[in-house]
């Protein structure tokens, strides 16, 4: 049972699109780079934030797993680039083929 229309509002009703403040143009990676740091040195230095039977496993979660996973998503084209990168040198490079060593001729 569908509450809402299955057609395509018309373009009169339709919202338009909001603009994009500066606010909203900005990286979220510094905020969540600092939410990782302040989170590490929390989970480190204060034993009752590592978990336990009151919080479980939730507040290192939310300080440190939550901005690593979204910092990961938001490099996630960077990260490819990179491991395409090392995959492709470790492929070219065969454990047993030796570097080729140019000797200099002393003058």
């Amino acid at each position: 049972m569908f509450v809402a229309p299955l057609s395509l509002p018309s373009a009169a009703t339709r919202a338009k699109p909001i603009a994009h403040s500066a606010w909203a143009a900005r990286s979220p990676i510094p905020w969540l780079a600092g939410w990782l740091l302040a989170g590490l040195v929390a989970v480190a230095f204060i034993p009752a934030l590592r978990g336990g039977s009151t919080f479980g496993a939730t507040v290192p979660f939310w300080l440190v797993v939550a901005p690593a996973v979204d910092l990961a998503w938001l490099a996630r084209a960077r990260i490819g680039a990179a491991t395409s990168r090392l995959l492709r040198r470790m492929l070219q490079r065969t454990p047993g083929q030796a570097r080729r060593l140019t000797v200099r001729a002393k003058r």
